[in-house]
C-alpha cells in the first residue's frame, strides 16, 4: 500500500510539473518575454511591407530583361528612364531566428530584401525568385528594352505586361497573360490559361508565335495591320472582322471546314507572320477601336 500512494504521488507531482511547463510555454508564444526569443519581429514578418529596389539597366538598343519567377504574379510595365524598378508590399522576411542561416530550398541570393536575386550582365539583367514565399511584383523597366518572363511553377498568378515597345517572349504553365499596348514581335505560350493581347502595332522584323493548350486567344490590332496568319484551333472556333483573303482548301472538289485545320490568310496585302494556337478554345483576332 506504502509503495502504491508513493507512485500516485509521483504521478500527480509530474501531471503538475507539465502543467506548469505547457503554461509558462503558452505564455511565451503568445507575447512573453521569458525565452529570449523575439516573438515581435517574427509577429511583424506575419503582414508584407512595402520594399523597392533599383538598378540602373542603361540606354542599350540590345537591353533586355529576364524574369524567372515561381509563385508569384508579375506586372511589367514601360517607362521613360533607364532604370529598373521593382517593388511590392507581399514579401515576408525569414522568421528572425533564421538571421544567419542560409535557406536551402533556395540557390539563388537574396540581395534585394524583396525575395529576388538580380545579376546584370552587360545589357543583360536577370531577375531570379530567391525564396519559396509566394509574392505579387510590380517591375518598371525600359520602355524599349526586350522582356523575357518564364514561370516555373504551376502555381504561379497571372502575368501583365503593358506600354512595352521591345521583343516579348513568355512561358507560363497554369497562367494566364495579358499584355497591353505591345508592338512585339511577341511568343507566348501557356498550357492551361488565356492570352490576351493588345497591339499598339505590328514590328514586321520578325514573327510572332501565340499558343496555349486550354484557354482562348484574344488579340486587338490596328486596322491597318500586315501580317500572314496561320491559325489553328483544334477543338473550338476562329472569329475575326479582318478582312483575311483567305487561302482556300478543298478535298477535291469539296471545301474543308471544321475545326482542327489549319488557316492561312493575309491581311492589308500581307506582312510579317503571326502564328495563333489553341488546342482547347476560340480564337479571337480584331481591329482596334
Amino acid at each position: 500500500m506504502k509503495k502504491l500512494m508513493l507512485m500516485a504521488v509521483a504521478c500527480l507531482f509530474i501531471n503538475q510539473t507539465y502543467l506548469q511547463a505547457h503554461t509558462l510555454l503558452s505564455s511565451n508564444i503568445n507575447g512573453g518575454d521569458n525565452t529570449g526569443i523575439n516573438h515581435q519581429s517574427m509577429d511583424a514578418t506575419e503582414s508584407g511591407e512595402y520594399h523597392v529596389y533599383k538598378i540602373k539597366l542603361g540606354n542599350s538598343k540590345d537591353r533586355q530583361v529576364i524574369i524567372d519567377m515561381a509563385n508569384s504574379g508579375v506586372q511589367v510595365t514601360g517607362h521613360n528612364s533607364d532604370e529598373v524598378i521593382i517593388e511590392t508590399n507581399t514579401y515576408r522576411a525569414p522568421p528572425a531566428r533564421a538571421e544567419g542561416l542560409k535557406s536551402l530550398y533556395n540557390q539563388v541570393e537574396d540581395n534585394t530584401g524583396l525575395g529576388l536575386g538580380v545579376e546584370k550582365e552587360s545589357n543583360t539583367l536577370k531577375i531570379t525568385k530567391a525564396s519559396r514565399e509566394g509574392g505579387q511584383y510590380t517591375i518598371k523597366i525600359p520602355r524599349n528594352a526586350s522582356v523575357v518572363y518564364r514561370e516555373s511553377t504551376w502555381t504561379g498568378s497571372d502575368f501583365n505586361l503593358k506600354d512595352v515597345a521591345g521583343e516579348i517572349e513568355v512561358k507560363l504553365n497554369n497562367a494566364s497573360a495579358n499584355l497591353i499596348n505591345v508592338t512585339g514581335p511577341v511568343v507566348v505560350n501557356t498550357t492551361n490559361g488565356k492570352i490576351n493581347i493588345k497591339f499598339s502595332s505590328l514590328n514586321q522584323n520578325k514573327p510572332s508565335a501565340i499558343s496555349t493548350i486550354n484557354g482562348s486567344i484574344d488579340l486587338t490590332l490596328p486596322a491597318n495591320t500586315q501580317a500572314n496568319f496561320k491559325l489553328r484551333s483544334t477543338q473550338g472556333e476562329i472569329y475575326s472582322d479582318f478582312d483575311m483573303n483567305l487561302k482556300k482548301e478543298t478535298k477535291g472538289d469539296i471545301p474543308m471546314i471544321g475545326g482542327g485545320n489549319t488557316i492561312e490568310g493575309k491581311t492589308n496585302g500581307g506582312g510579317v507572320e503571326m502564328s495563333i494556337y489553341t488546342i482547347n478554345s476560340e480564337i479571337y483576332i480584331r481591329k482596334s477601336k
